[in-house]
């Protein structure tokens, strides 16, 4: 079988061609910017007063998508704008447009001070407009600074993505730099490589078919470019790359892909094992709902059984399942990942997909990504005394073993030996407790 790259431990991934954008500056013109220094900029290519993005003009719905802004929906919940001016404040009531389109959050990704030439200048916070106003208005404002016409590391553009796909689940956002095409064109480029799986390409591409000019130099193309590298071999994937001793190894190794919600929300359970576990009891039940109050207490409730899921056959899901060789689930797993799977993608791609397949991915996971978690006795007694005392693998273990009772019983026996295998590497005595604790048998009386 053709080695897969991410099952390489020699191998980094690397861009192809297809998968890389491209400036929309020229390297001249881009070298005489990067000589330029910061105020020079504004002087010499702004027209001060009369900058375009400065001035505010109402009647031009072609480049307005709130009326007096320079702005443009490059999705249904991210607006690209110029940077705001104190009129749009005192003359068009910009905070009640924001509610009016169910805008709650503002990005901002200027420098304090910068373009202090342009339109009517900057305020004593250092920008055209104040924050506090925003704020004030029951708008939420994180600012970014970003360089003018320049970057910034990967490792800083996935701090701001994260705070961005945040933001989203409060509401819409409006993101600006200066004019809101190269700073603004990258992180949201940089957010649809995130939460989408897009390439830095597919990603460029999408936002400049909304607002032609984003994403301008060299360095914004290489650091999207940079950012799809770090996604890939720096902890963004669900497989690593070298196996791990320890869960708590892989939790860490994912870390810095999630927000600090979602950390707390997973504790120590790899994102992976909740999310495969959440949406396959989706796929049994009208409803189910999770509360979690620590490592070890879970309360799961479920809903009415869905219909399509009452002829599950316990035999055939369990040959299903248990097939002993990973090679299709490791072309599945390729091709979802071309299509964008990664740790930030889970729910996102995986929430249409057969359980079946979920659960298959879920056992390459384990085989791939883990040497033998625990020893015989030591499990053993664990289940014996339902002891709960903290070891690496336990919350993982517990929180399985609860998610799987819920299920139907079909199920169990196949997940019974998969979850043995997983912790043990042998399913020998463990698997049939394993099913026990799982499916009690019925009493006569009953």
């Amino acid at each position: 079988m053709p080695k897969l790259w991410f099952f390489s431990e020699n191998n980094d991934y690397q861009l192809e061609d297809d998968e890389k954008a491209s400036a929309t500056y020229s390297s001249i013109r881009t070298g005489i910017l990067s000589l330029t220094p910061g105020d020079k900029k504004c002087r010499l290519y702004c027209s001060g007063p009369r900058c375009r993005f400065c001035v505010v003009v109402t009647g031009q719905s072609e480049i307005q998508a709130i009326d007096g802004l320079y702005s443009t929906w490059i999705t249904s919940d991210i607006l690209a704008m110029a940077r705001l001016q104190v009129e749009h404040f005192e003359k068009l009531d910009i905070i009640e447009k924001f509610k009016t389109n169910h805008i709650v959050s503002v990005i901002n990704l200027q420098e304090s001070g910068e373009h202090s030439f342009c339109g009517n200048g900057n305020l004593s916070s250092g920008f055209s407009y104040d924050p506090e106003k925003l704020m004030h208005g029951g708008m939420y404002h994180f600012n970014f600074p970003l360089p003018d016409f320049q970057a910034c590391t990967p490792t800083r553009l996935l701090d701001i993505v994260k705070v961005v796909d945040f933001a989203l689940t409060l509401g819409k956002i409006a993101v600006h730099c200066h004019a809101g095409h190269g700073r603004t064109g990258m992180v949201i480029a940089g957010w649809m490589m995130f939460a989408l799986g897009m390439s830095p390409s597919q990603a460029v591409d999408t936002v400049r078919s909304r607002r032609a000019k984003a994403v301008q130099s060299k360095e914004q193309v290489e650091t999207l470019h940079k950012f799809r590298l770090l996604i890939r071999n720096n902890g963004g994937m669900i497989i690593p790359k070298q196996k791990m001793m320890l869960i708590s190894e892989y939790v860490s190794y994912n870390q810095k892909f999630l927000c600090k919600p979602e950390s707390r929300l997973y504790g120590k359970v790899p994102k992976i094992v909740y999310t495969a576990m959440r949406i396959t009891l989706q796929k049994m039940y009208s409803s189910v709902s999770f509360e979690i109050e620590d490592d070890y207490r879970l309360t799961i409730r479920c809903g009415n059984p869905l219909p399509e899921n009452k002829s599950l056959d316990e035999q055939l899901l369990d040959a299903q399942l248990n097939d002993e060789g990973h090679e299709k689930t490791q072309f599945w797993y390729s091709d979802q990942v071309k299509n964008g799977l990664t740790i930030s993608t889970i729910h996102r791609q995986l929430q249409n997909e057969d359980f079946r397949d979920i659960l298959r991915l879920l056992d390459l996971f384990f085989h791939s990504t883990f040497h033998q978690l625990t020893h015989k006795e030591e499990i053993y007694a664990v289940l014996h005394s339902w002891d709960q005392a903290e070891k690496d693998w336990s919350p993982t273990f517990w929180f399985l073993l609860k998610c799987i009772r819920e299920m139907p019983r079909p199920l169990h026996l196949a997940l019974s030996r998969l979850v043995a295998k997983w912790f043990l590497r042998s399913e020998v005595d463990l698997a049939p407790r394993i099913q026990q604790i799982l499916s009690p048998p019925v009493s006569s009386n009953e």
